[in-house]
């Protein structure tokens, strides 16, 4: 092309309006252009030449702007007669671009109305182009060629970029132009069909088709387009079956997918199988693929595509099917030939390989889930696809409200029900756990369909043999049944009703499955306690804070036959703890208050029969038979049944049904603590019946378990009457006890509420009944204790329970009635159900301690005396009343002991029994019992009570005689008396015991007649005026040489002693009568035991000690002993080294110090304190002391001893002012634990099952003699308060003083 100078015009003469300035200062002639770009003889590299010049100069938008504007007329025709007039592709591309460019390039460089005005000018342009493209291809004379490729194509991007107005305004020959193009994809040429099929996936897009606007009433014209329509799909489906190109095959499917988004094809899919064999169509080729069916074809042309590497490809086939099988579109005719012709194989391959892309998941999914309605033909391929469906379905699990989660959970449950056996154990563990984990994501939010879904797969799993014995999965199911159920009451999102359903489904499910039986039979209990307690937490409260909420009926009939399932179902101790749980939780008024909710049939039949499973669990087997026989006749409302109780049964017997049933309902709901009505009113309905109907028990016709329930209920609602002017009918009243005493009834072979029972026996009339059924519990009660079950609001006690709180109560006749038997039963014969009397006091003696009090009020002493002086008393009865009587005296008050002859003959009985044995020193079980009891008797002679029988004792000459013969011979044994088990060692204990209570018997009866001091006598003096005695040097040598037992008993026993002689000393003024050596034998003995690790015994010698140091009237000698005694000052540096030691003294603290503490005490109280003292109580030994000391280890004995320090003038200004801060703490945390009440100790551990128990018995006569009441009679907190009280009144005197 040629440039020439804007002064001048072009060579060809053409005018100078018809050239385009240039911005660098030249011109191009646009005619020459035309022509020469038109004219198919040109050189192309002119050609070429020419358009890229022209193409530089659209660099300046200003020139492209002015050539649009006034000389694009002269472009148009020119430049589409280039694309068809050259057979070269680059240069075919330099004039698209010069097309492309000159319509579309710097359309938005400007804004506002010369913006809009310059796009209006491009847009127009480019219709001129659409239009001029359009008409050739329109044209009747087109010869497709190679080069109309390159027209096509630049058509297909026009269409594409093209704005404004629809490019059917330029368009005026549609219907040639869609023959032509339907014609040009019949050439083999695999480009020019990529071509023609974008351009007609344009013009589809954008409207532009023969379909538009057609009139429905011109059939001629409808069947000539479904024709072509039918043509375009068949053409399509054909190229996409045989193209290998990937370009032609997005195509392809562009242009179907937007075929089937205007609907094209529904009518073409119309069985055109009928009457052609697919089989013989592919064989034969193309002669018969005219003939072969649209979706034959199409499930063909679909698998390349499906096999492409190309993911877009996979993704535009796939989402294809998805619109062309979707239940609008497609038939179920349709469907299965697209199953058979393994399209779901395809889909399934693509899934396995996608990576878990999830474009490609969601639309395989999708896909499937479609396929899957066509059930028969899709369930083998389903079943193949397990294992990829797994992998995705676990893909899917880890991403919350994924959209395809659904989609994967239905087609997995689908194949578990279809094929149960599919899985292999590995693949139920694996699913279990994605669904648990799911389950559990629902708690906080997830779709409702994926619930409903893992729900429902879940079961499928359940139900599967393959799930059988897998230990693991059992932690699984608990889990997810439980967030099932968690999720279902709590949903953020609808549908309740069916969210609970599916999860109580799962419940039940996981519920059969803890019941199989694995290979050794054994079942899942662990899962099965589970379950219950998911019932118990979460449905049943659900159930009770709905009751007033809407609620759909359905829903709690599920629950309530869950609950009932269960109870038939499950394990026999499982259910009857679960039952027990629902009852105690008033699941029986629950119910009645949904049936008046919802008063249906199906709501009456699952509420009593639930409750008639419900009382077989608890009350035992076919117990709920009566509300099984009745249910349909039942009335939803209970105050109707109480209605029905006055009624006379005897003409109907449907009445007679309802009115058992009435009876055990009002039974069952008495022992859980449930009232259906008032009390009065029920009362009166009782006392209604037994008039009416108590013929029917006279007469026979009335069973013993339903007169058992009318008593108790009878019972339970006379004794529940605060008010005794409550009205009642006395004629009622003793019909029913006519009845019960004519019948015998058995009072304690069913359950019966504690109320009922104390009522009944309160009844004076029917005595005799009473003693007979308290004879019978005792004879029961020593055979199986276990069976004996009673209910108190919902919870399970023993009757023995029962019995003893009613001995304690003392408003009841049981107490007297037990002693009554021991007095009745005397006599041949009666020896085993004595036994079994005084086995059961004694049981009930082990309940409650303070039983013993009523028993002794009700002459226990009278019955027992009769015991042993009958000529029946063998030995085992014998052995049995004399465990009863220990237990009796141990745990009785004194003040209820009689002081009349019955227990002076009870000790003279028992004296005579021992009295032979003393002497040839046979000790049995018996021998020591009898001792033991001797020991309480002493002891409760203290207190003015049982004198007589304790002098009895006391002044017993054989027993007297054995104590001396036992303590000698024990002493004999020295060293060996440690180490050897003797006859004397099995005894002695209790002879210290017996000497120990001797002593404090004797101060209490006869003291008066007594010199304590000759228990210091040696052995070769006259005898003391003590009969029973042993002396204070046999004392110390069994602390010597004794056990711990022996060294703690003994060490009582001297303490007690020297208690006596220094109040006797005190008293008379008298020197004290033993030689020196004698006194520091004694101090040696317990000076050598001061630190001995037994506590008790470090103490007693601490006390004894002090006793010692503490006497006024100590003479010149024992002064001497004392002041010159080493031991004690070792023994008091020892205690100072301990106490100033930060690492040991925080142990020592703890009532180790005791024993020395009294001892220094003492030594300071002394008239003249020994010198060694003050060295060794120095100023900072006390420092050390008291930096060590805190209100948590201060005791009375620290304070008394720093008491005595202070008066010593041994503590300074700084040791006091530092204790007076420890005494203010420990005031101050004492007042305020003083406020604090504390519980009185149990004396379930103090109880004695046999007598050959001496460990526990001799324990028990230790207690007695370690206790307060032989010690100070303060608390140790209270002793602590007034020693800090008297150190701080001996603080101002020593203040006064100075």
């Amino acid at each position: 092309m040629e440039q020439f100078s804007p002064a001048s015009a072009c060579s060809k003469g053409h005018r100078r309006s018809l050239a385009v300035e240039t911005a660098a200062g030249g011109s191009i002639c646009l005619s020459c252009f035309a022509a020469l770009v038109s004219d198919s003889r040109s050189p192309t590299h002119h050609v070429s030449y020419a358009l890229s010049q022209l193409n530089l100069a659209f660099d300046d938008l200003d020139l492209l702007l002015e050539l649009r504007e006034r000389h694009a007329y002269l472009l148009v025709a020119p430049l589409v007669a280039a694309l068809s007039a050259f057979d070269d592709e680059p240069l075919a591309r330099q004039v698209m671009d010069v097309i492309s460019d000159l319509c579309f390039r710097g359309e938005i460089r400007r804004l506002g109305l010369g913006g809009v005005n310059e796009q209006f000018t491009a847009s127009s342009l480019s219709g001129d182009f659409i239009a001029r493209i359009a008409d050739r291809l329109a044209s009747g004379a087109l010869a497709w060629s190679r080069r109309h490729i390159y027209l096509l194509h630049c058509f297909g991007v026009l269409l594409n970029s093209h704005q404004g107005s629809s490019p059917a305004a330029h368009i005026r020959e549609q219907d040639a132009l869609f023959s032509n193009l339907l014609f040009g994809l019949q050439l083999p040429s695999e480009e020019l069909r990529g071509e023609v099929l974008f351009v007609i996936y344009k013009l589809c897009q954008l409207n532009v088709t023969p379909w538009e606007n057609v009139d429905d009433d011109d059939n001629d014209c409808v069947e000539s387009l479904d024709a072509m329509a039918s043509s375009l799909w068949r053409l399509a489906l054909e190229i996409l079956l045989k193209t290998q190109h990937d370009e032609v095959r997005i195509n392809c499917l562009a242009l179907l997918l937007v075929l089937v988004g205007k609907g094209l094809f529904q009518n073409l899919f119309v069985d055109n199988i009928r009457g052609i064999d697919i089989k013989e169509t592919k064989a034969n080729g193309d002669e018969l693929m005219q003939q072969c069916p649209l979706i034959t074809l199409f499930s063909d042309a679909i698998k390349g595509s499906l096999l492409s590497s190309d993911e877009g490809i996979q993704i535009s086939t796939l989402d294809l099917i998805f619109h062309m099988i979707s239940p609008e579109n497609c038939s179920i005719n349709q469907l299965r030939v697209l199953v058979e012709e393994n399209i779901p194989d395809y889909i399934f391959e693509i899934l396995r390989l996608s990576g878990n892309k999830d474009p490609v998941v969601i639309s395989c999914l999708q896909l499937l889930a479609l396929f899957s309605t066509s059930e028969e033909v899709f369930k083998q391929k389903l079943v193949v696809g397990f294992s990829t469906l797994l992998s995705i379905l676990h893909y899917t699990s880890q991403i919350p409200l994924h959209p395809v989660q659904p989609h994967a959970l239905t087609l997995v449950c689908n194949c578990i029900s279809i094929s149960p056996g599919i899985m292999s154990i590995s693949q139920v563990t694996e699913v279990a756990l994605i669904l648990t984990c799911i389950l559990r994501r629902c708690m906080n939010g997830e779709l409702p369909e994926t619930f409903i879904l893992a729900c429902s797969t879940f079961v499928e799993i359940l139900k599967s043999p393959s799930a059988y014995g897998i230990k693991k999965i059992g932690d699984m199911i608990k889990e997810a049944s439980r967030c099932a159920v968690l999720s279902s009451l709590s949903f953020p999102q609808g549908r309740p009703a069916a969210l609970l359903m599916h999860s109580l489904a799962l419940l039940k499910e996981a519920h059969v499955y803890s019941r199989r039986e694995d290979g050794s039979g054994n079942s899942d209990e662990e899962l099965e306690e589970n379950i219950m307690v998911t019932c118990q937490n979460y449905l049943l409260p659900w159930l009770e804070n709905f009751i007033n909420e809407e609620v759909e009926e359905d829903v709690v009939h599920e629950i309530v036959q869950t609950f009932h399932l269960i109870l038939l179902s499950g394990s026999e101790a499982q259910t009857q703890t679960f039952a027990n749980n629902l009852i105690s939780s008033n699941l029986l008024t629950l119910c009645f208050a949904y049936l008046g909710l919802f008063p249906t049939d199906q709501m009456r039949s699952s509420v009593y029969l639930i409750l008639s499973s419900l009382i077989d669990r608890t009350l035992g087997p076919s117990f709920g038979q009566p509300l099984r026989d009745a249910f349909s006749y039942l009335p939803v409302d209970p105050l109707d049944l109480i209605f029905l109780l006055g009624q006379k049964s005897s003409i109907d017997p449907q009445l007679a049904l309802c009115q058992r049933a009435s009876l055990l309902l009002l039974y069952v709901s008495s022992l859980s603590g449930e009232r259906f009505a008032d009390d009065t009113q029920v009362l009166a309905s009782l006392e209604q019946y037994i008039l009416v109907n108590s013929n029917n028990f006279f007469c026979g016709t009335g069973d013993s378990l339903m007169l058992a329930q009318l008593v108790h209920l009878y019972g339970l609602y006379r004794g529940s009457q605060r008010d005794e002017k409550m009205s009642y009918s006395p004629e009622a009243e003793k019909t029913l006890l006519n009845l019960l005493a004519r019948d015998d009834l058995e009072l304690f072979s069913f359950g019966i509420h504690p109320m009922a029972l104390k009522w009944l026996f309160q009844q004076e009339r029917i005595m005799t009944y009473l003693s007979n059924q308290i004879l019978k519990f005792c004879r029961l009660s020593r055979a199986n204790e276990s069976q004996l079950i009673v209910y108190s609001y919902g919870s399970q006690t023993m009757n023995m329970q029962l019995i003893s709180e009613l001995v304690v109560s003392g408003d009841n006749y049981v107490a007297q009635l037990l002693v009554s038997l021991l007095r009745e039963l005397q006599g041949e014969g009666g020896e085993d159900d004595m036994i079994c009397v005084l086995n059961t006091m004694t049981e009930i003696l082990k309940k409650f301690s303070d039983a013993s009090i009523q028993l002794c009020m009700h002459s226990f002493s009278g019955a027992i005396r009769s015991i042993y002086y009958s000529p029946y008393c063998a030995p085992q009865l014998f052995s049995s009343c004399s465990l009863l009587v220990f237990h009796v005296l141990y745990t009785t008050n004194h003040n209820v002991l009689s002081q009349d002859g019955e227990w002076l003959a009870v000790t003279v009985k028992l004296l005579e029994y021992v009295n032979p044995k003393l002497a040839s020193q046979l000790w049995g079980q018996e021998e020591l019992l009898v001792i033991s009891i001797f020991c309480l008797i002493l002891h409760h002679s203290r207190n003015q009570a049982l004198e007589e029988p304790s002098k009895a004792i006391l002044l017993n000459g054989s027993l007297a005689s054995a104590v001396e013969n036992i303590v000698q011979t024990s002493i004999a044994k020295g060293p060996a008396l440690v180490d050897e088990e003797m006859e004397t060692g099995e005894c002695l204990p209790f002879f210290l015991a017996l000497y120990f209570f001797s002593l404090n018997s004797f101060y209490a009866t006869i003291q008066d007649c007594l010199d304590w001091q000759d228990l210091l006598q040696s052995s070769n003096t006259a005898p003391p005026t003590l009969l029973l005695s042993i002396k204070c040097h046999d004392l110390c040598r069994l602390m010597h040489f004794g056990s711990s037992l022996i060294k703690s008993l003994s060490s009582q026993c001297l303490v007690e002693m020297l208690s006596r002689i220094s109040d006797q000393r005190e008293r008379n003024q008298e020197e004290l009568r033993c030689s020196v050596r004698y006194l520091q034998s004694m101090i040696a003995v317990m000076e050598s035991l001061v630190f001995y690790e037994e506590k008790a015994v470090a103490t007693n010698c601490g006390i004894c000690l002090s006793k010692i140091l503490s006497c006024k009237s100590l003479g010149l000698g024992e002064k001497m002993v004392i002041r010159n005694c080493k031991w004690f000052r070792m023994i008091m540096e020892e205690f100072t080294m301990t106490l100033t030691a930060p690492s040991m003294a925080s142990k020592y603290f703890k009532n180790l110090h005791k024993p020395a503490s009294r001892i220094a005490t003492g030594l300071l109280r002394l008239d003249q304190t020994p010198q060694w003292m003050r060295s060794v109580f120095d100023i900072s030994c006390i420092s050390g002391v008291v930096s060590n000391l805190c209100a948590q280890n201060l005791s009375a004995e620290m304070v008394d001893l720093f008491r005595a320090l202070l008066s010593r003038k041994y503590l300074n200004e700084e040791h006091v002012g530092c204790l007076n801060q420890i005494f203010q703490v420990c005031r101050k945390q004492a007042y305020k634990d003083s406020s604090k009440g504390k519980a009185r100790d149990s004396s379930a551990n103090s109880f004695i099952s046999s007598n050959a128990d001496f460990g526990k018995i001799c324990n028990l006569l230790v207690d007695l003699m370690m206790s307060p009441v032989y010690r100070e009679k303060e608390t140790d907190q209270e002793r602590l308060l007034r020693e800090i009280d008297m150190f701080y009144r001996e603080l101002s005197i020593e203040g006064r003083c100075e």
